[in-house]
């Protein structure tokens, strides 16, 4: 489960479209951050699970992705466009295999010069290859369709997906998304005939004008996944700071632990929190937030603050321009590696749930000081030469992985609370080699 949210120039403090995601996934799902510099075409490219055609250059790109996949949770492109995608069940039946949507994000990334077009090159792809296979790393039994959440420094679209159906609608203000269908019949742009893709899916549209989120939602796994809790959560935060906000008000929202902020509900497999802690509980298996994005978005050049590591709330922000990346160093994968950015600050992150709230509480002026200093840094830099904001990334990032290593002999090592909650945790240390 994932939280998306955007807020365009009419609301934020300096008229600039901001973008944030929290990405959900299995606990021990390591993320890579990356940026992946324009390719040769050379006619086809495989995805995770299919080919598709390729004809032309891609366009840069970074990307946020889990190790073992293709396609990424969230990312942008050196056109300003950017894009998160969630989960979202419908009534419609899975296709065996096509497109997840990670790599449809992916491509369209690499495809889009623009949110609104992006928008079309998305659905495109779409329709021609369909959405489907496995998307969990190790629950392979997890399928789902996707919303996607796209914007760019002028637009903002929430695009909604069940199969190869599809409506999309422009967003001004505040939007945040959350594992659920929002989109009624007030939608700007749909696929053709999508009544009659309805009624072949065997669902009853209605006469007029499709209300997407009724005709195509299953209410019930949606209502599971605390969608629109989490949603309302993003959404009031943002609302409430309207004309206010800044790329640290994003950082905020994300480190939300629901209302009131508490991170005792993490250990509680509480579903309803868009600052994920994976837990025993069933609803919270697949629910870790395993990186998070902001992005500052603007004509010339846009500015994107990552975490690269999972639990936004013991997390630090750094600084990342797409033509002036610093090395972020090997990637990671299923084990431990002390040299990984996401494994590192994993250490940090396990040996604090021992007693999270403490923690929380003990780091988080230190944490936000520390990202303050990014955000004001990273707007004096936003101009100077790649070689000097390439440097500025490398001191962030270095500082962090300090930060990292005194905030690991500040978190007290001890028993987790809970005997599920610990049985959970313990299983999840020893599969990494992290005992």
């Amino acid at each position: 489960m994932c939280d998306t949210l955007v807020a365009t120039g009419e609301v934020t403090a300096d008229g600039r479209v901001l973008f944030a995601k929290n990405s959900d996934r299995e606990a021990s799902e390591a993320q890579l951050l990356e940026v992946v510099p324009p390719r040769v075409p050379r006619g086809s490219l495989t995805a995770t699970y299919i080919e598709v055609p390729e004809s032309e250059p891609p366009r840069r790109v970074l990307l946020s992705r889990p190790h073992w996949m293709w396609g990424a949770e969230m990312g942008a492109n050196d056109a300003g466009v950017v894009i998160g995608n969630e989960a979202v069940f419908t009534r419609v039946r899975p296709e065996r295999v096509g497109l997840l949507g990670m790599d449809l994000l992916r491509l369209t990334l690499e495809r889009s010069a623009s949110a609104e077009g992006a928008v079309g090159v998305l659905t495109a792809l779409l329709e021609e290859h369909g959405q489907g296979g496995p998307a969990g790393h190790r629950d392979k039994r997890f399928r789902y369709d996707n919303s996607f959440l796209i914007a760019d420094p002028d637009d903002a679209w929430v695009l909604e997906t069940a199969g190869r159906a599809w409506v999309a609608a422009r967003v001004r203000g505040v939007r945040a998304i959350s594992n659920g269908l929002t989109i009624r019949d007030e939608w700007d742009r749909a696929a053709d005939g999508l009544a009659a893709r309805a009624r072949d899916a065997g669902l009853e549209p209605g006469r007029g004008r499709v209300d997407f989120a009724r005709t195509f939602a299953d209410p019930w796994i949606t209502r599971a996944a605390a969608a629109r809790g989490r949603r309302g959560c993003s959404e009031a935060y943002l609302r409430g700071r309207a004309g206010e906000i800044t790329p640290q008000t994003m950082m905020a929202a994300l480190r939300q632990h629901g209302s009131p902020d508490d991170p005792r509900r993490a250990s509680r497999g509480v579903a309803g929190t868009v600052c994920a802690h994976a837990s025993w509980l069933p609803n919270r298996r697949a629910a870790q937030t395993t990186a998070s994005l902001v992005s500052h978005l603007a004509e010339e050049r846009s500015t994107h603050f990552a975490t690269g590591t999972a639990a936004p709330c013991t997390s630090v922000f750094k600084p990342l321009w797409l033509d002036a990346a610093p090395d972020l160093g090997p990637a990671p994968g299923d084990d431990y590696d002390a040299d990984s950015l996401w494994w590192q600050h994993e250490r940090v992150h396990r040996r604090a749930l021992s007693d999270l709230p403490r923690f929380v509480e003990l780091i988080a002026g230190e944490r936000d000081a520390f990202d303050a200093r990014v955000v004001a840094a990273a707007a004096e830099m936003e101009a100077a030469p790649v070689e000097e904001r390439r440097a500025l990334s490398e001191r962030f990032f270095a500082e962090a992985r300090a930060l990292d290593a005194r905030w690991l002999d500040r978190a007290v090592a001890g028993r987790r609370p809970g005997l599920g909650y610990a049985a959970y945790w313990d299983a999840e240390d020893r599969r990494a080699g992290l005992e």
